[in-house]
């Protein structure tokens, strides 16, 4: 019983661990705006001469397009970009820190005017030093730095430079002393690359902390220096290394501080090759906001009670006991493999600084359904020894040497579609690759080692020999081996001949195929490329109140009062008319009000600019409106004199303050960026080829090619008929295809190894088409009890995440689930079916020719002469005949 305890012990220990720093590892998983709180940043579109807002909405478009480009430079994995009215842009997104916020916030308004000085103002503008080259991102020994291609022009300014420095200029040196009791000052000497430069307003002395001239806005346009005495006089780059900082302390370099190294190397690179923007882009402020999906992290640090957590308990609890029903004691390992692996994988993706989102919310599915049915294989062969006679012992052993391999396929299968998907989907997917290449591994190494040894302290206990119940093994159909009994029991399907509709099938396989093809084909031009109908444009307004001074008699108690006294109403009868605070959903909670603090550098005064935004309900048409009155004790005073609702609220709003303007804007949606479907689908097709490849030298030609077709068959067909519908799904629905081809692959694999081992085991050895029908259909007999396990498995968390996890992602998960459906309905019926088509295709090919042709040619081997001679031959005997 000492082992039986130990395989409890051991489970409830590993569980418990688990657990207990669950907390810890999910609060430091980063994640992007979906499932954690991001931030607004709101932009104003001017014309660049008269600084007036445009008439007409097509320069704010064409302002966001800019964005769009540059944020997917910076490889931001998750924004939204809407445009208001005719001058106002807001971006949506989530960055690490405050410092990548300031960085996307000067990109995205960084109209290309870069200067390169010196400390007393020698200055080259943009082209004057440039050669037009993309300044690119370079490493060397592990640190990054960034490459400045630099012609004629930077040449005159750095002779200038060099004179300051070997005239010992001290004003032109930045001074530093060193320490100890002989301090000595000395001089470095710099030339200073900045942004946005003035060269009317911008001099390096407001740059200087400390100074009665400083100027903090002056002094961050400075965001790289070059060290005069390390560039050559002939040079024609200029490089700049951006040191990693060792944040914590010691002394080494975790991959949060490398990556924040990277990712400052990436801005500046991005700064510099931004170009110009047609028109002035001035940031106004910022807002936090909500995560758009389910938020993880509460504001203290803990994690919050999500849909996706209760999901994932419920998915636990439901799993659990579905797998102590099928495998009673056993399932108690299935479980902690399963549980090991997910958790291993959540612990490699805060390691690796990978970022969490919807598509890797879909791989740790993918990796806990590939540990799930690596326990059905295991249990499966289990089983099968049982049913053969065996002790419980021996049983676990050969169970356990039979199913190494499979098990071994199905993660090959999952790690290498991950590989591809890192290569080709983009910076969406980064995180789906990095939970199913290292959760891949992990779930590989617990269920070939961890798994084996686990259910060698079960099946090894002395007391519970012959305990078949305590397996999930029926006692009763268990052959006793010393009374000559047979085997009779091979499994619940074991006469049933699913090859028999086969036709009916394949016509509704091919017709979905089909469908699938004109589907993706359709939605990749409806949806521009997205292919489905991800509902990124919608309308709503806003209506902007802004002052440019501080002002307290303009509250947000007056905004209130405003909404609620003010009626509108459309046709000519004014009773219909209501209150304009129901366009407001919560009064309360949808106005957001903001201040920002600027220089006026021609009256060289700062001014404070005060921002309402109240949000609306529902797109807001003006012109339907026929008239307006104010709420007074009457309650039917109209408002005459004015054409717009706009001009109305403004008057209302001077007695306050004179400065006021108020504007209302519609919103629209410009762009969400989303996984391109062109990209995953090439992803995965390349994965799969390379797993088929495999797969094909593992079980030969006529079943490979099946290997290598089914998956994008089953899984472009889902997603194509998902896309004819038109119906409004999240964009992550396109990580359904590789996940259905995984899992295809999955069922391919327990399939084939099947058919594998029976081949192996006919003692006829009788290659003939007839043989191989009858070994092909009994295959898959006897693999699809397993296959509907696993399938099962797959439906139930596919349901549950649909049913109990974020509204936002349901739909995802539902293609999914109908992607599993079709994967067990395909390989049960048409896999084997399709692959004999193959083998009698091939069945006539004499493959010893073409080997032959290929067979390396052996010299032939020199033979000793032979005596023809009548004479006796003489032998030689070394230390005889000497």
């Amino acid at each position: 019983m000492r082992r039986l305890w130990s395989y409890i012990i051991l489970a409830f220990t590993a569980l418990v661990a688990m657990g207990a720093t669950f907390v810890s590892i999910v609060t430091r998983v980063d994640s992007n705006i979906e499932y954690s709180q991001g931030r607004e940043l709101v932009f104003r579109v001017t014309d660049e001469d008269s600084d007036e807002p445009f008439t007409t909405d097509k320069e704010v478009k064409e302002i966001a397009d800019k964005m769009i480009e540059r944020l997917e430079a910076q490889d931001v994995t998750q924004y939204r970009v809407s445009t208001q009215g005719t001058d106002t842009i807001t971006v949506e997104l989530k960055q690490d820190t405050d410092t990548n916020y300031t960085n996307i916030e000067t990109l995205l308004s960084f109209n290309g005017t870069l200067a390169l000085t010196t400390k007393l103002d020698d200055a080259r503008i943009g082209d004057e030093f440039l050669t037009g080259e993309d300044a690119t991102m370079e490493t060397e020994e592990n640190v990054p730095y960034i490459k400045i291609p630099v012609g004629n022009k930077f040449s005159e300014l750095l002779q200038i430079a060099k004179e300051y420095s070997n005239d010992d200029n001290h004003d032109a040196g930045e001074a530093s002393s060193s320490s100890g009791d002989d301090s000595e000052t000395t001089y470095s000497y710099y030339l200073y690359l900045w942004h946005d430069y003035d060269p009317d307003h911008d001099q390096f002395s407001k740059t200087v902390s400390g100074s009665k001239e400083y100027d903090q806005h002056v002094a961050e346009k400075i965001f790289l220096r070059y060290d005069i005495s390390a560039i050559e006089d002939d040079a024609e780059e200029l490089k700049a290394y951006v040191n990693i900082s060792d944040v914590n302390g010691n002394q080494k370099y975790e991959a949060s501080e490398v990556k924040a190294a990277y990712d400052t190397a990436k801005f500046y690179v991005n700064l510099i090759n931004s170009g110009e923007l047609e028109h002035k882009v001035t940031f106004l402020y910022d807002n936090i906001i909500d995560a758009w999906t389910d938020e993880l992290i509460t504001l203290d640090n803990t994690v919050a009670w999500s849909h996706t957590l209760i999901a994932t308990l419920v998915a636990l609890v439901v799993l659990s006991l579905l797998l102590v029903i099928l495998y009673r004691l056993n399932a108690i390992g299935v479980i902690t493999m399963t549980v090991g692996s997910v958790f291993g994988s959540l612990g490699m993706v805060v390691l690796s600084s990978a970022e969490f989102n919807a598509a890797a919310l879909v791989a740790f599915i993918i990796v806990a359904i590939a540990s799930l049915t690596s326990g059905v294989i295991y249990n499966t062969k289990f089983k099968e020894e049982c049913y053969r006679g065996r002790s419980l012992k021996k049983a676990n052993s050969e169970g356990s040497k039979r199913s190494l391999l499979p098990i071994v396929d199905i993660h090959v299968a999952v790690v290498v579609v991950g590989i591809f998907s890192y290569i080709f989907g983009g910076a969406i997917l980064r995180g789906f690759a990095a939970v199913t290449v290292l959760g891949g591994l992990i779930s590989l190494i617990l269920n070939t080692l961890g798994l084996k040894g686990m259910l060698w302290l079960a099946t090894n206990t002395t007391a519970l020999q012959n305990r078949y119940e305590l397996f999930g093994v029926d006692s009763e159909k268990v052959p006793n081996l010393l009374k000559e009994e047979k085997q009779e029991y091979f499994g619940p399907y074991q006469d049933r001949d699913f090859t028999k509709k086969k036709k009916p099938i394949a016509i509704a396989g091919a017709v979905l195929l089909v469908a699938g093809i004109v589907g993706l084909s359709i939605g990749s031009v409806i949806n521009k490329g997205s292919v489905f109908n991800n509902g990124t444009t919608t309308l709503n307004s806003q209506i902007y109140v802004e002052t440019e001074q501080k002002n307290t008699d303009i509250t947000l108690e007056a905004i209130k009062d405003l909404l609620n006294n003010l009626y509108v109403y459309q046709g000519e009868d004014a009773s219909k008319a209501t209150p304009l605070n129901k366009y407001v959903a919560d009064i309360d909670n949808d106005i957001d009000y903001k201040t920002r603090t600027d220089t006026n550098y021609e009256i060289n005064e700062e001014i404070t600019y005060t921002y309402y935004v109240i949000q609306l309900n529902s797109k807001f048409d003006m012109d339907s409106f026929k008239g307006y009155y104010w709420a007074d004790e009457a309650h039917t005073t109209k408002v005459e004199g004015f054409d717009t609702l706009e001009e109305l609220m403004k008057e209302k709003l001077d007695a306050y303050d004179n400065t006021v303007t108020v504007s209302i804007k519609n919103n629209i949606v410009v762009s969400n960026i989303e996984p391109d479907f062109l990209s995953v689908f090439w992803g995965t097709l390349v994965g799969v080829g390379v797993v088929g490849l495999y797969l094909l030298l593992r079980y030969r030609l006529s079943r490979g090619i099946i290997a290598l077709l089914a998956p994008l068959a089953t899984s472009a067909a889902v997603a194509g008929v998902f896309a004819l519908t038109t119906l409004p799904v999240t964009s992550y629905a396109a990580v359904s295809v590789p996940f259905i081809a995984i899992f295809t692959m999955i069922l391919s694999v327990i399939f084939m190894n099947k058919e594998r081992e029976m081949v192996l085991e006919d003692k006829t050895h009788d290659r003939s088409i007839e043989n191989r029908d009858a070994i092909m259909n009994k295959a898959t007999s006897l693999a699809f009890y397993p296959m509907l396990v696993a399938s099962l498995l797959a439906v139930y968390l596919g349901i549950n995440f649909f049913g109990f996890g974020a509204q936002g992602n349901s739909w995802m998960f539902l293609v999914i689930t109908l992607g599993v459906i079709v994967s067990l309905a395909a390989v049960t019926v048409l896999y084997g079916w399709l692959s004999q088509f193959f083998y009698r295709l091939f069945f006539g090919v004499d493959t010893t020719k073409i080997t032959s042709k290929f067979a390396r040619k052996r010299k032939p081997k020199k033979q000793a002469p032979k005596n023809k001679s009548a004479e006796p031959e003489e032998y030689t005997f070394i230390g005889i005949n000497d």
